[in-house]
């Protein structure tokens, strides 16, 4: 689209029609829940578990999941159309698990998203909001597929997850690639006035005005967060970010 977008003002309906700039979607709900804790917070994780790691290794780490219930812990898949064949080896593990999908024939089990839009924060938001009185002590919220160029030390989901310290810190990300963002009313950047409108229109009665100096995060929505964390914010405001896209 040519036509130059000229005041922060202009429709919500005109911006969220410029599908390249739904991307802003993607760091959403990454950045409300990064903000509710300083930064002190938040710790890398050294993944040392290897996918083909030794086998006393893998066993001591199984014998510490089993100990976990359902309702300590799960994992939110984001699924299009990704192979999902290395959801078995979260069977082998025990991790809990539940995806949500936008594919057009999804399996029994998984939950249907019923309008296409938002990409994988979407899925995260209709998880938080369908479960927000009875959430577990734990929640990772990962994208359908193993591997991807964000996906970065280490390189498999997989192994993040099985390394994942879970209830250890509010936030965890399970990728070690940064992002950052920038709101700007009056910018010549289209993506720092839509950044800016969507900051002044759902997040800023929650988390005041926008940070003057933008804000780093890790990349593309791939990380895990206690319960305490989700609660710092009332349901109505997951799901004015869900009705806003």
């Amino acid at each position: 689209m040519n036509t130059p977008f000229h005041h922060i003002t202009q429709s919500k309906d005109y911006i969220l029609s410029i599908g390249f700039h739904r991307l802003i979607l993607f760091f959403v709900l990454l950045l409300v829940i990064f903000l509710t804790f300083y930064l002190s917070q938040v710790q890398f994780l050294e993944f040392k578990i290897s996918v083909y790691g030794n086998s006393n290794k893998r066993q001591s780490f199984t014998n510490q999941t089993d100990t976990l219930s359902q309702s300590d812990k799960i994992v939110v898949i984001s699924h299009a159309y990704e192979n999902l064949d290395w959801l078995n080896l979260l069977d082998d593990e025990q991790i809990p698990y539940i995806v949500y999908t936008r594919s057009p024939n999804p399996l029994a089990h998984h939950r249907k998203l019923r309008i296409n839009k938002g990409r994988d924060p979407a899925a995260y938001l209709r998880y938080i909001i369908d479960h927000y009185s009875n959430l577990p002590l734990s929640v990772a919220f990962v994208h359908g597929h193993r591997t991807s160029y964000h996906q970065e030390n280490p390189s498999d989901i997989v192994t993040a997850l099985r390394a994942l310290q879970w209830h250890k810190y509010n936030y965890m990300p399970l990728t070690i690639r940064l992002t950052h963002h920038t709101f700007k009313a009056n910018s010549s950047d289209l993506q720092e006035r839509v950044n800016y409108e969507l900051w002044e229109d759902v997040l800023q009665k929650e988390l005041g005005p926008p940070p003057e100096l933008g804000i780093v995060t890790h990349c593309c929505a791939t990380f895990a967060i206690k319960r305490e964390a989700i609660l710092a914010h009332p349901a109505i405001f997951y799901s004015d970010i869900l009705d806003y896209i």
